[in-house]
């Protein structure tokens, strides 16, 4: 049986590692930094570890809200689309700080850019 996305990227340590070091790295980007001034940040990680896990085909444990419904007053604040594009860079960085080889990485944004219109509201 082929591995899943969440098992070839090392699995939940791999996963949980990513989120906190993403929302580092989006704490000081001022290109969207402020969307999150009044965010938990640790809360928040452990929201994207469930969110990542469950989109990279490991065990479900996202109990979210779905994204259009979980970004709408942000995207009511201005969310776009260079936003979104500042955010995977973001997740780039922290995938090649943490060694994620390239084509592991092309599928990781791959999966998140296919939520970008969910993110958006449109």
């Amino acid at each position: 049986m082929e591995q899943t996305l969440f098992e070839k990227i090392g699995g939940k340590n791999a996963v949980e590692l990513a989120s906190i070091k993403l929302y580092y790295h989006i704490s000081e980007d001022e290109r969207i930094n402020h969307f999150f001034k009044d965010v938990d940040f640790r809360k928040q990680s452990t929201k994207m570890t469930a969110f990542l896990t469950y989109i990279f085909g490991g065990p479900s444990l996202y109990t979210g809200r779905n994204m259009r419904k979980s970004h709408k007053s942000v995207v009511a604040k201005g969310l776009n689309d260079d936003h979104v594009d500042a955010m995977l860079e973001n997740v780039h960085i922290t995938l090649n700080e943490m060694g994620i080889e390239p084509e592991l990485q092309k599928q990781v944004l791959a999966k998140l850019e296919k939520h970008r219109d969910d993110v958006l509201c449109r």
